[in-house]
């Protein structure tokens, strides 16, 4: 049987023993973190499956082999050209639909998924299938979808084709459609329990999961990735300038030019999210080894101005997968940052003092 986050296994069979009465669209959500792409990557192997062990996909059958090298015949997945890698492109056609742009490598890959990439799905779901059982379709993130990438999606998730099952996995299900997700039956993915994440995280090889599930806010997948050496040296000197009054936002930004803005923009949200915390409670949840400088912090900022720099950075956030000039975006949150957290309301702050 296939390799399961211990915290999925109930949720996953519960869902597999619907059997034919499995809706034929799951929108599944959750916080970052608690692996919801495994989830809907597992769920849509296991119906693939043609030799599954108590519902579970096998891995070991023909159906399993082609999912996991990529080339299943009746799956197809969705996502965004910045998402793909070179074998994902090459591969599109077996499996992962990748934006033409991505074929050009002087362009920057969209972060959106764009109508291109919807068209031919009804006829993907409506055609027979090779193997006589599910057609599977996999859209990852589903707020990626432009407009009009969600209106054509629609149609197919109004005419459900018989033995279909469309899988959506969101991170913001804000920025879905509202006719999107009234179509779909929610699937939530719970954050596990401190005691299971830690021993899943002692198994993956972690040197310390408390202090990793810790510093991740209670999400395992994060752990994993805050332990990477080069995403913790990024993460660090990040929030080490943030620590700092008076850092110097320019160089801060040329220094995550070329980082994952989505992360940065995380890192940035819950050291805010810290500093609410701390200035409406006297407590942290994820930034316990900085706890000193957000006191510090805390105890001179405004709730309100930091209300409404939380407000502008939740707006960012939103407006991510399109294009534009990451590291101008970034100084411009920072200032609002620097601005939130002063003592001097109305001082503006200024370039080149290193912090």
């Amino acid at each position: 049987m296939i390799d399961i986050l211990p915290w999925q296994l109930a949720p996953l069979q519960r869902l597999i023993s619907r059997g034919d009465t499995l809706p034929h669209a799951l929108l599944i959500h959750g916080r970052n973190g608690v692996g919801k792409l495994e989830f809907a990557k597992a769920l849509a192997q296991s119906l693939l499956c043609e030799a599954p062990e108590d519902g579970m996909a096998c891995g070991t059958c023909p159906a399993c082999r082609w999912f996991q090298d990529g080339n299943h015949p009746d799956f197809r997945e969705i996502l965004p050209a910045s998402l793909t890698n070179e074998a994902d492109v090459d591969n599109a056609g077996a499996g992962a639909d990748a934006d033409a742009d991505a074929d050009d490598k002087d362009k920057k890959k969209s972060r959106e998924i764009k109508i291109d990439q919807i068209r031919g799905v009804s006829d993907f779901m409506t055609l027979s299938t090779h193997r006589h059982g599910y057609r599977v379709l996999l859209i990852h993130p589903a707020e990626a979808m432009n407009l009009a990438a969600a209106n054509a999606l629609l149609k197919t998730l109004e005419e459900p084709a018989s033995r279909s099952v469309i899988l959506l996995v969101s991170d913001q299900l804000g920025r879905l459609l509202a006719t999107i997700r009234s179509r779909c039956q929610r699937v939530l993915i719970p954050m596990p329990e401190s005691a299971v994440a830690v021993a899943w995280l002692t198994a993956q090889g972690l040197s310390n999961p408390e202090a990793g599930l810790a510093a991740a806010g209670g999400a395992p997948l994060d752990a994993i990735r805050f332990g990477e050496a080069d995403y913790q040296a990024a993460r660090n000197a990040f929030v080490a300038a943030l620590a700092e009054p008076d850092f110097d936002y320019v160089l801060t930004a040329q220094n995550l030019e070329k980082s994952d803005l989505p992360m940065v923009l995380g890192w940035l949200q819950t050291w805010t999210n810290d500093l609410v915390l701390q200035k409406m409670t006297g407590k942290i949840l994820f930034h316990r080894d900085r706890l000193r400088s957000i006191e510090k912090i805390s105890a001179l900022l405004e709730l309100p101005r930091l209300f409404r720099f939380e407000t502008e950075l939740r707006r960012t956030r939103r407006l991510i997968n399109h294009p534009l000039n990451a590291r101008l975006l970034l100084e411009q949150l920072l200032i609002a940052y620097k601005q939130a957290i002063s003592s001097r309301p109305n001082s503006a702050p200024k370039a080149g003092r290193a912090g």
